[in-house]
């Protein structure tokens, strides 16, 4: 994709499912890449596997709830790589909180930390080092029930559509610094999460992963790179027209 070679990105949740896989595809286009998860070891060892595809990468420590800990990592990787070109929000819970009624007071304050504040502290440490940077993008992975109810969640859908105005008020913000703003909309994404989340043993996660994708046309889950090429093709030159956008990628979930 035009544009990507040579630019740095600060992707939150690189340790597994859809960021070690955006870590991965943007590697390959040709990004240098900071690696940052709240889990050292997995920062490190999708760094390891970045650096195996030819890629540059360096793990970053952080919790994205936390103030410090985000300023302090954004300052990183602008001294490693010199500058700073994207941030790409993955870093995300999701909960079996049963609704509003059933949902702990702590899994809903947890919920809207990891899901939403990380991408207000992002965006408060990460967009200034863009703007100084020339310009760039930020992309934040939502999902498509910040848009649609689930009877059993209020925690998790709630802090998904939280994403989905903060995404246009940065946008419509920064549009003229430069900075492009952007989601991606996931249906269900066959992602260790996911797996966890199914609570069921390893040989019932295949019939339990099929009943989760009855309601997507296309007929399967979403794989976790599929995610990755559309947030690479957001950060792209090819998408330097396009902010505030909340783009489903969903097999169709939308449709019904």
């Amino acid at each position: 994709m035009n544009g990507l070679s040579t630019r740095i990105a600060f992707v939150s949740g690189a340790g597994s499912g859809i960021g070690r896989a955006s870590a991965h595809r943007l590697a390959v286009e040709g990004c240098r890449v900071a690696n940052v998860d709240v889990r050292l070891t997995a920062a490190q060892a999708v760094a390891d596997e970045v650096i195996a595809l030819g890629g540059e990468a360096i793990p970053v420590l952080a919790d994205v709830t936390s103030s410090e800990q985000v300023k302090r990592a954004i300052a990183s990787v602008v001294e490693a790589f010199g500058s700073l070109n994207y941030v790409v929000n993955c870093a995300g819970i999701a909960l079996r909180e049963g609704g509003v009624v059933a949902c702990s007071e702590s899994d809903w304050d947890k919920a809207m930390a990891v899901n939403v504040k990380s991408i207000y502290l992002t965006g408060k440490f990460g967009i200034p080092a863009i703007i100084a940077a020339g310009g760039g993008a930020v992309v934040s992975v939502a999902s498509v029930f910040g848009l649609v109810a689930a009877p059993h969640e209020c925690a998790s859908a709630t802090s998904k559509g939280a994403i989905i105005n903060l995404t246009r008020q940065m946008a419509i913000q920064h549009a003229a610094d430069g900075v492009g703003v952007n989601a991606v909309l996931p249906s269900d994404t066959d992602t260790p999460l996911v797996a966890s989340l199914l609570g069921v043993s390893d040989d019932e996660l295949t019939e339990a992963k099929k009943q989760l994708a009855v309601p997507i046309p296309l007929g399967r889950l979403a794989e976790a790179s599929e995610i990755a090429a559309s947030i690479a093709f957001l950060l792209s030159d090819d998408a330097r027209f396009i902010t505030g956008v909340c783009l489903p990628v969903d097999g169709g979930f939308l449709l019904k």
